[in-house]
């Protein structure tokens, strides 16, 4: 139950950090040098002033070979040609600072010398316009570094359970290896039981003899057939004793492989329900992404 209640508060903090938020504009006035310049201040929500100014930069340098101006915070761009915006080239002054959550970006477009594009214009739409594809290309990159970051976080959760998964095939493996050879002792120990009762009723027979016999010549051979038949037995006992030792050793090897097989088991559910927690946090991320590039 508990773990339940921990899924469903997860699911509801990451649904909370999946969801997406709005670009947001706003008409302004800023300044620069000696002029007050009419813009548009846009927000890009989750992305950094770093990223967004590196790649505003690139985006207003496209199709001319003017150098953007970068001062701080700033960007200016004179001979800009961008035709989204206008036919010939114009001057761009913009701002680039973070706030919370987003990042704002402010710009303003000189037409000619001292003429602006002022709200209501179709140069101003324009601009709008071209502001928002730019937000949204950006919004879409952070959620897409975003998606493939959760879905790296899957596929590493989803090796570890194959990994899980072989490394219980392998303990299968050795405990059917180890009832093997466990059967094969078991057959060795009987044979060898076998031998020793033999051996112990020759060893029986041979001491019956020498307490009968008084031939001095007969006596000595009877004990030394008794010595080599007593030293057969120990080298059997010792074989014995190290059959046992070799299935004791082969038992531990399956109590020890059962005992993996079952933590595994265990920690295979545990991973099973990471799982399908993750897939669904990429589920959410997906829809995320899906949505801001309807926008």
């Amino acid at each position: 139950m508990k773990k339940i209640l921990l899924f469903i508060a997860g699911l509801s903090f990451m649904g909370n950090l999946c969801a997406q938020k709005p670009i947001t504009f706003t008409d302004d006035k800023q300044i620069f040098g000696n002029s007050e310049i009419p813009g548009i201040w846009v927000g890009i929500p989750e992305t950094s002033a770093e990223v967004v100014q590196k790649s505003w930069t690139k985006a207003i340098q496209r199709g001319t070979k003017s150098k953007p101006v970068v001062t701080g915070q700033t960007v200016s761009l004179f001979g800009a040609l961008i035709s989204d915006i206008y036919e010939g080239p114009i001057n761009i002054e913009s701002i680039v600072i973070s706030q919370d959550t987003m990042v704002m970006l402010f710009a303003g477009i000189e037409l000619t010398r001292s003429e602006f594009a002022a709200p209501g214009s179709t140069e101003y739409e324009k601009l709008k316009r071209y502001l928002k594809d730019f937000a949204k290309n950006e919004y879409v990159q952070v959620v897409e570094d975003q998606l493939s970051g959760e879905e790296k976080k899957l596929k590493k959760i989803e090796k570890s359970l194959s990994s899980s998964r072989k490394a219980n095939q392998r303990f299968e493996k050795k405990i059917q290896s180890s009832q093997s050879s466990i059967a094969r002792e078991n057959d060795n120990l009987v044979a060898y039981s076998k031998q020793l009762e033999v051996k112990s009723m020759a060893i029986d027979n041979t001491s019956t003899k020498l307490s009968y016999t008084t031939d001095p010549e007969l006596q000595k051979a009877t004990r030394a057939e008794m010595k080599s038949a007593q030293k057969e037995k120990k080298k059997i006992l010792k074989k014995i004793a190290s059959t046992e030792s070799k299935i004791s050793r082969l038992n531990n090897t399956i109590s020890d492989a059962n005992s993996n097989i079952n933590a595994n088991r265990y920690s295979q559910e545990e991973i099973g329900f990471q799982i399908n927690s993750q897939k669904i946090i990429v589920n959410e991320f997906n829809n995320k992404l899906n949505a801001i590039k309807s926008w």
